[in-house]
């Protein structure tokens, strides 16, 4: 699939799994086709299962948006790695919004500390674009 199909498919899921997760995701996707933004199928197969899983009830929303930080991580580093620097740059913005989101959700329910996952995903970008 390319990447107008993969945004729309998530577009579609949106529609059909109606939920909080689902009006969160709906207008940055809308806002990401509009600039042409790259997704890989990994990443919206991500999203896609995140979106139907949250509306089951099998996934909490905080859940949704730590693997989404990291899937978005991953995928900004690939990017910025193969010279894809606006697309790669996208992703890591959009790690670090959804880390924020689940920063914030965390600490009360589980009495998490976020902080351990930081220096994790720190090293992860300076060790992988270190030159």
């Amino acid at each position: 699939m390319d990447t107008k199909e993969l945004r729309n498919a998530i577009a579609e899921t949106c529609e059909n799994y109606d939920s909080l997760y689902a009006q969160l995701v709906k207008p940055i996707n809308q806002l990401l086709i509009n600039v042409d933004a790259s997704i890989s199928e990994d990443t919206a197969n991500k999203i896609i299962e995140n979106l139907k899983l949250f509306y089951n009830g099998n996934k909490n929303i905080t859940e949704c948006h730590f693997d989404e930080s990291e899937t978005f991580l991953k995928e900004g580093i690939e990017l910025l790695q193969n010279g894809d620097l606006a697309n790669g740059a996208l992703q890591v913005y959009g790690a670090g919004l959804n880390f924020a989101c689940y920063n914030l959700k965390i600490r009360e329910p589980k009495n998490e500390n976020p902080y351990n996952h930081f220096e994790k995903n720190f090293s992860l970008i300076i060790d992988s674009l270190k030159k």
